[in-house]
């Protein structure tokens, strides 16, 4: 193979679809920082409806004290709805812009063929009601092998991921719609605090998991870019 054919080899690795390949590490540092934010969010929140629970149940025994109730109150106003959504929304953002390069990365490295689904899958699969329940794992597990060394396949890891977010999520749907009713008895406070412990495991159980896939194939497809251009 001469020189030019090389040259052409090397820009064909580099393009994936007319969009050329790129590294992964900004972006993925980046989304890393943000699910941090939203999983420290998200535990913080929890922590806070155990205070107010607390805090209840002190009152409705006489144990409580002025200052707890407006501790635990003073704490639970910094954790608004709409704060919630934003920490969220940032985050999910910044999670699936990685995902779309990874996913257009992912073709340039193993062939169209590679990837199941369509590109459009990549952010769609997500908020199209049933098919989110299977499809971005698919997605996700199908640029794993694309970009693994050797192709390998990610074994049990991305199923226990998504596991824990299919979980977790329906699980805190479960303490959302006990929260919004008009009015909490002492046995909803006493479930709601429970959903949210449970829902917040699994979500730090998915987070962590996605941390390493991040991190995993942002890496491998880094090295394997390095590689085509040595």
């Amino acid at each position: 193979m001469d020189h030019s054919q090389q040259d052409r080899t090397s820009a064909g690795a580099d393009r994936a679809g007319g969009q050329q390949f790129r590294a992964l590490s900004g972006l993925g540092v980046a989304a890393s920082v943000l699910i941090v934010l939203t999983l420290v969010y998200d535990v913080l929140l929890t922590v806070s409806d155990w205070r107010v629970y607390l805090a209840v149940e002190h009152f409705l025994a006489g144990t409580a004290t002025e200052e707890e109730i407006q501790a635990a109150d003073d704490f639970s106003g910094f954790f608004t709805t709409w704060k919630g959504l934003a920490v969220f929304v940032v985050g999910g953002l910044a999670f699936l812009t990685w995902l779309w390069r990874a996913r257009i990365n992912a073709e340039s490295l193993g062939g169209p063929g590679s990837q199941r689904r369509a590109r459009g899958w990549t952010v769609g699969a997500w908020i199209t009601p049933v098919a989110n329940l299977w499809i971005p794992y698919r997605i996700v597990t199908d640029i794993w092998k694309a970009s693994a060394p050797g192709r390998s396949a990610p074994g049990p890891l991305l199923a226990v991921w998504w596991g824990a977010w299919v979980v977790g999520g329906m699980v805190g749907r479960s303490y959302t719609y006990l929260v919004m009713k008009d009015s909490l008895t002492e046995d909803d406070l006493r479930r709601a605090v429970y959903l949210a412990t449970v829902s917040t495991a699994f979500d730090v159980l998915a987070g962590v998991l996605v941390l390493y896939t991040v991190s995993r194939i942002s890496g491998w497809q880094t090295q394997r870019r390095a590689e085509v251009h040595r």
